[in-house]
């Protein structure tokens, strides 16, 4: 995925916290500026031209050295205000150098001082920046709750430039999350704020997120053209990373036009640059793009050099995409040179990193926090009208106006909490989906995979024919295992508790058959009609089925049981063996009871298991009934 997402990104990193215009003739920063400031008399002045100086200038050396004086400055000053912007720009100053822990830091610790001080600018201009942060560690769900409370606050007190940021960010959150036409919807409304402003900044990097969300969709002419216009601004503000950006840009393009010579050429043209930068993300992405493009042409060395390149870069500084990025390259490179088993190497490293169901849950943060925003602000101007007819009547109309104005507002937050309270379930229930639709990717994308190298490896393997057909066979039953546990999970009408325990039995019934141990599963008629929410059905079945699968594969057992209770307040299970049992001392080192552990604890249910060597085993869970499902 293309660093060039991340465009929103530099909105913010150059332009968000400089309180003053930077502009083009004073790019060039002097030794002598630096000095005359640091022998500037102490003052509140100092500290603010220290903000302004590092606002224009963040890649000086001096800037260090300026912060540190400036800190110090306002402590012995007790200067607030000032404290609250400077942090904001360090950390502004951090996130460039890819220190986002830091940033982070800086960022919430100047959000709390500007709202202690009423200094609402910085507040906003904080909380933009914290967004920033979280989408570069690719925490999309946590940058877009930061932008859109950065975008209240901003229309609320009419700063149209600060909104501008937030819609342009939001706008680059939905394009991660291929939300494409939301993300030009979000550009276009924040382009007229940069073109009124005559912010060229901020019009360059609204048109190349315009292209990027139009190459996405396949319009590469359209996307060409919004690249070069954003290329034209950069150039004319003399911009270095934003030009690194729309080489890399118009270089993807040519790349899916098979240009890839032309593509190429800007990609280096663009490494120039970023290798000059300090900015990870964007030479990491750098490299990615390169390495791609080589691989294209079948020259082999050159691409697994960037990609390695890229995987060091984007290891260093946390960034999940471009690491995933990197691995993805270098598992299509080992496909095509016949190297399968580093192939399935990295193909299993990529899976790790793939971020599918991050978007699919982030896809539904973000439609709520859009619900929710949309809600209160038509809530905002339903009161604002409200109060202005209020000024136009008489005081005894006036008075019950404001009773049904309260009394309507009683009502309205019993319902929103309501509400709330009914999305919050639903919101669980979206994320068991997404972690089920996680689960059956990454063992359908594990087990496809390893049976396309086995089949690979058999077709040119002389020797172990049986075994690789063997692997293949058990692969293929583990898919087709896994693709019936979820249709099962996911189905409505398999929400009692009767389902689940005939679940339970078509799968015990034949593990204990073919083993020969003599079995009671038992299952009172009481608790046939209890409802059972997916987090908690699904728990249980794997734990039940975890249980199951050790003493099959490994008690030699004789006999086994799986039994439920109905107790007063909770729902009691137990599964029991006679076999040979483990030694609990080394309970450490099995992951199934790992598993099982963090299972009970998902569902907070309570589980206690109990053996000893020639002792057999006793597995018991009970759940309370409330998480079950009971009133």
């Amino acid at each position: 995925m293309k660093a060039v997402r991340s465009y929103g990104l530099l909105l913010i990193a150059g332009v968000l916290f400089a309180l003053v215009p930077v502009l083009a003739q004073r790019a060039v920063v002097t030794g002598r500026e630096a000095q005359e400031l640091l022998r500037a008399p102490d003052s509140k002045a100092k500290v603010d031209s220290i903000i302004a100086f590092a606002a224009r200038h963040r890649k000086n050396d001096s800037v260090d050295t300026l912060f540190k004086i400036g800190f110090n400055l306002v402590n012995r000053l007790a200067y607030m205000d000032g404290e609250a912007r400077l942090l904001d720009a360090y950390g502004v100053y951090n996130r460039d150098f890819s220190r986002y822990a830091l940033a982070l830091a800086n960022h919430k610790d100047s959000r709390e001082l500007a709202r202690k001080t009423g200094d609402v600018q910085t507040e906003i201009h904080a909380t933009n920046n914290i967004g920033v942060v979280y989408r570069r560690l690719d925490e999309n769900g946590k940058a877009l709750t930061y932008h859109m409370e950065a975008l209240r606050l901003a229309e609320k007190v009419g700063d149209d430039y600060s909104a501008s940021v937030a819609l342009n960010s939001i706008g680059n959150i939905h394009i991660v999350l291929g939300n494409y036409n939301d993300a030009i919807t979000y550009f276009r409304k924040s382009l007229p704020i940069a073109q009124k402003a005559n912010n060229m900044l901020g019009m360059a990097m609204n048109y190349n997120n315009i292209g990027e969300a139009y190459e996405y969709m396949g319009k590469l002419d359209s996307a060409d053209s919004y690249y070069k216009q954003s290329l034209f601004y950069n150039k004319q503000i003399n911009n270095h990373k934003g030009l690194a950006i729309c080489y890399n840009s118009i270089g993807n393009v040519l790349k899916k036009q098979s240009r890839v010579s032309e593509a190429i050429a800007l990609f280096e043209k663009a490494k120039h640059i970023t290798d000059t930068l300090g900015d990870g993300l964007y030479s990491a992405n750098n490299y990615n793009n390169l390495g791609n493009a080589y691989l294209l042409l079948h020259q082999y060395n050159p691409a697994k050099a960037m990609f390695f390149n890229a995987l060091a870069i984007s290891s260093r500084i946390g960034t999940m995409t471009e690491t995933k990025s990197a691995y993805e390259g270098l598992m299509k490179l080992n496909e095509m040179t016949a190297h399968l088993d580093s192939a399935l190497f990295y193909s299993k490293l990529f899976k790790q990193y793939s971020d599918s169901i991050v978007t699919e849950s982030n896809n539904r943060h973000v439609r709520q926090m859009e619900a929710i925003y949309d809600t209160e602000k038509e809530q905002a101007r339903i009161v604002f009208l409200e109060t202005n007819r209020k000024n136009d009547r008489i005081f005894l109309f006036g008075a019950l106006v404001l009773f049904l104005l309260i009394l309507t507002s009683g009502i309205l937050y019993y319902l929103r909490y309501r509400l709330l309270e009914r999305n919050k379930r639903l919101s669980q229930e979206l994320e068991i989906r997404s972690q089920i639709a996680s689960d059956l990717h990454d063992d359908m994308g594990s087990t496809l995979s390893s049976i396309h190298i086995f089949s690979e490896l058999l077709r040119t393997s002389g020797t172990n024919k049986e075994e690789l057909l063997t692997k293949i066979e058990a692969n293929a039953k583990d898919t087709l295992d896994a693709l019936d546990d979820i249709i099962w999970l996911v189905k409505p009408s398999n929400d009692k508790f009767s389902n689940l325990c005939q679940h339970i039995r078509e799968y015990a019934v034949p593990m204990f058959q073919s083993k020969g141990i003599q079995f009671q599963i038992d299952f009172p008629e009481s608790i046939s009609e209890i409802p059972l929410p997916m987090d908690t059905r699904r728990n249980i079945f794997l734990i039940v089925k975890e249980s199951v699968n050790n003493l099959v594969k490994y008690s030699k057992c004789t006999e086994a049981s799986i039994i439920a209770r109905n107790e007063e307040t909770v729902i009691f299970f137990s599964v029991k063996d006679n076999g040979i049992g483990f030694d609990p001392d080394k309970l450490t080192d099995r992951n199934g009871v790992k598993n099982m552990r963090a299972r009970a604890q998902k569902m907070n249910a309570g589980i206690r298991i109990s053996t000893g060597c020639g002792k057999g085993t006793l597995v018991e869970f009970w759940v309370t009934k409330e998480k079950a499902g009971e009133a």
